[in-house]
């Protein structure tokens, strides 16, 4: 009850903001610890992490998308299942806030069940984005091979996650990526 009466006294502080958007405020608030320390230990902008799981999962923890279909599991274990059932059919999947693909699990020997604790699934993420910006530097290039190298599909992302930015911080995305 509490829970609701917070999100209700949300959605009347910024008015124009409805129920769900009174959720993802508070999602994120419960991870932006994470997302600072993840930050700040690979020099990158926290809001610029926040971004990104805001456009991959809504900074919902559970998020599973299998070939490019977002499943909302109740649970870690409806979670596994879900990633098990794509692992059996060959399929490529995502896990998680920052949606982690499977290509980096196996590359490194992680579990899926690892990057499901919100605060791994962010370290991830944030060393993916780190290792785009030692490529590319911290620009709009890096920020959005952490979604594709097709450079279509990249600059595209890359404007998603600028007007995530535009929420998120005091300082202009162009600020933010200098």
């Amino acid at each position: 009850m509490r829970c609701l009466g917070f999100l209700l006294i949300l959605a009347f502080v910024f008015p124009g903001s409805d129920l769900a958007s009174a959720q993802l405020l508070q999602r994120e608030a419960l991870y932006r610890e994470a997302f600072q320390k993840c930050g700040r230990y690979f020099g990158i902008p926290y809001q610029l992490l926040m971004a990104i799981a805001r456009q991959e999962s809504d900074c919902r923890p559970l998020v599973i998308n299998i070939a490019g279909r977002d499943h909302y599991p109740g649970s870690a274990s409806e979670a596994l299942d879900l990633i098990r059932q794509a692992k059996a059919r060959g399929q490529s999947y995502d896990v998680g806030l920052m949606q982690i693909n499977s290509q980096w699990l196996q590359r490194f020997g992680i579990s899926a069940e690892l990057l499901l604790e919100p605060r791994n699934n962010i370290f991830m993420g944030a060393y993916i984005l780190a290792q785009e910006i030692r490529r590319s530097g911290l620009s709009w290039q890096a920020v959005g091979h952490y979604h594709s190298k097709s450079r279509k599909r990249a600059e595209n992302y890359a404007g998603k996650i600028k007007g995530h930015l535009l929420t998120l911080s005091d300082q202009s995305p162009a600020e933010l990526l200098r």
